[in-house]
């Protein structure tokens, strides 16, 4: 049974039309840009991840519905070498349906500098995904991003101070960029509880994320919606990336990331999770109209007193993707595969929460006026996760989802 569920395209679509009526006038200070994206989406298989389920994409449960997404910036400048960024991101699954994206100043370089420093001051997302580069954090190639950046966008905004030097050694770019930040603590807490999932609505300053019911030793602690951004033990994090280009067609990065979590803080329901990751990703233009990437990642999060020397909540995560974009002239076809797994490390007999899986995803991208595609996809998931049994569910999945969607920018 096919079920139809209301979602707020009419809003999406209303910001779209009052942005770009305002970015046609004359601005006094700055320039608003943006991009929407509007269409339906299928999917079976178990609750979606967005809907308290364990569900690994967007749609779920055989439910049609219109997804719609939108995210409106304003960006002006405050000085010569100063820029201020500030976005609202809009979403029919999203909880609260709008809500603040990033903010933050952006201090560019002296371009007279052989090394060139810049940097950025308040909340926003770490340079770790290679999807997200179209305009505004948007994704260019697919609609629903791999399993590492879906993570990346739930659970990984922070709030900070970033700095970047960049320059040439042996006539090669080469950059550096470290970070330190507050917030991010409850990051974590949805790999655990709930695993890996695709999907494209992102993390919103005060925004959250349902989760599955929590074991019983968590009821009553553990709210039933994450908080990502929110800060709890007033402890400073960090994060670090290398990026060098050892020829003109291929990038190839390490990035470091922790968030220094005090794993016995509670605050109102949110767990500050003590989570660190490290990653390698290549961007590669292997030939003509070829484009490779690669990402892989690897870390662990854990939260709570000692019991026995154990963490109650102790997990080990790996995930990677690699993702092959062919111009074919009059659009663009992405095939992309996933890999992911969590490993649970502590009372795996009360609260199994290890899964492994894998995922398969094709999109086509075909220019229908400036700055508008029409974009079709595909995925299929399949996934093994114990937890699942006790809610009465088999342990192995598999689902499919299917949408179609115009993205516009303005």
């Amino acid at each position: 049974m096919i079920h139809v569920v209301r979602a707020t395209a009419p809003a999406c679509l209303i910001v779209l039309y009052f942005s770009s009526a305002a970015s046609a006038q004359a601005q006094p200070v700055g320039d608003i840009s943006g991009v929407v994206v509007v269409g339906p989406v299928i999917g079976d298989g178990d609750p979606s991840a967005l809907d308290q389920g364990l569900g690994k994409l967007r749609a779920g449960e055989d439910r049609f519905s219109i997804a719609a997404d939108a995210t409106v910036v304003w960006a002006g400048d405050l000085s010569e070498r100063i820029r201020a960024v500030a976005s609202i991101d809009i979403g029919s699954d999203a909880h609260p349906a709008a809500g603040p994206g990033e903010l933050y100043l952006k201090f560019r370089p002296d371009l007279a500098d052989a090394w060139k420093v810049s940097g950025r001051a308040g909340v926003f997302f770490p340079p770790v995904s290679l999807e997200h580069d179209g305009a505004d954090w948007s994704l260019s190639r697919t609609l629903t991003p791999s399993a590492v950046n879906t993570w990346i966008a739930e659970e990984v905004k922070t709030t900070g101070i970033e700095t970047s030097l960049r320059g040439v050694i042996g006539d090669r770019p080469i950059s550096f960029t470290a970070a330190a930040f507050v917030g991010n603590d409850p990051s974590g807490a949805l790999l655990a509880f709930r695993g890996w999932a695709l999907h494209d609505v992102r993390a919103t300053i005060g925004g959250s994320f349902a989760l599955p019911e929590v074991p019983a030793m968590f009821a009553g602690q553990q709210a039933a919606r994450t908080r990502p951004v929110d800060e709890v033990d007033g402890r400073i994090g960090s994060y670090g990336q290398f990026e060098w280009s050892p020829s003109d067609t291929l990038s190839v990065s390490l990035f470091a990331y922790d968030n220094n979590g005090d794993e016995t803080s509670l605050e109102d329901g949110q767990y500050a999770w003590r989570t660190r990751f490290s990653q390698a990703a290549i961007h590669w233009d292997a030939y003509a109209g070829g484009e490779v990437l690669v990402q892989a990642m690897t870390g662990e999060t854990r939260m709570g007193g000692r019991i026995g020397g154990q963490s109650p909540a102790s997990v080990g995560f790996l995930a990677a993707y690699g993702l092959l974009t062919q111009d074919l002239g009059d659009g663009t076809a992405t095939f992309r595969l996933d890999y992911f797994a969590v490993s649970d490390r502590s009372f795996k007999e009360l609260d199994n929460n290890a899964e492994s899986g894998w995922s398969a995803s094709a999109a086509w991208v075909k220019p229908m006026r400036d700055q508008t595609d029409l974009v079709i996809e595909g995925i299929v998931a399949a996934s093994e996760r114990s937890d699942r049994m006790r809610f009465g569910l088999e342990k192995d999945q598999t689902s499919t989802q299917a949408r179609v969607s115009l993205r516009t920018g303005f």
